[in-house]
């Protein structure tokens, strides 16, 4: 296991801020796909899955902190270093947050952004077997991500575009509307009521989202073990 590095309190506010910032660009890609749907019916679903591409590309661009990006580190990450993940997470739904104030206060909810968000998660929870929906579909979520931010690393290598393998796998996570941990922080903040079932609902999809976002990792890291033997 790697031993944690030291890290300043300067290099500690950066990392919140990054994780902040993070969840800004998610919760902006979130509002955008939410007014696609209100607005375009039918083609509001692939219109705004294309438009919630907004904040994985800003992310991995300006190389933020996205919790369910990080769980792809975990085989690696080492026991000390993962501390990293629960601040992450704080910092990206306060982001998502912020932006949902925002968005509350703006013309945008005359649109109807905070109906089309409430529908959205109160058809989640009150789905038959919801929990293991939840937790399958985070699974789907969490290895699409990783997809997503380990393209950047290996399309280059295989000439692909990594532009393109950044943005499909969230087109096709979103369009399908598999759970992200942090973008439903956005559907519930918007919720207007109080569910016992969103506890469970936010612990399934952190789970889920972690268990699909380390499969290709653990799938590396076996390729690493086969090839040194």
């Amino acid at each position: 296991m790697k031993e944690m590095q030291k890290i300043s309190k300067a290099e500690f506010a950066y990392f919140v801020l990054m994780a902040f910032a993070s969840g800004v660009v998610i919760g902006i890609g979130g509002v955008s796909s939410l007014l696609a749907n209100k607005l375009f019916g039918d083609a509001g679903r692939l219109i705004g899955a294309a438009l919630f591409t907004v904040g994985i590309y800003a992310i991995v661009m300006f190389e933020m902190k996205l919790f369910t990006g990080m769980v792809a580190s975990i085989p690696k990450m080492g026991r000390k270093n993962l501390w990293r993940l629960p601040v992450c997470f704080l910092g990206n739904i306060i982001g998502v947050g912020v932006v949902a104030g925002l968005a509350y206060f703006s013309p945008l909810k005359d649109l109807g952004i905070i109906e089309q968000a409430s529908k959205l998660m109160l058809g989640k929870l009150n789905a038959e077997f919801w929990y293991f929906r939840a937790f399958c579909s985070s699974i789907l979520c969490g290895s699409l991500i990783t997809l997503s931010v380990w393209s950047v690393k290996y399309a280059p290598k295989k000439s692909l575009s990594a532009t393109l393998g950044v943005i499909f796998p969230i087109v096709v996570f979103a369009f399908c509307g598999f759970d992200h941990s942090v973008a439903n922080m956005l559907y519930i903040y918007y919720l207007g009521q109080w569910r016992w079932e969103i506890i469970p609902y936010c612990l399934l999809s952190i789970a889920g989202n972690i268990v699909g976002g380390i499969i290709l990792p653990l799938f590396y890291l076996l390729k690493e073990h086969i090839d040194k033997h």
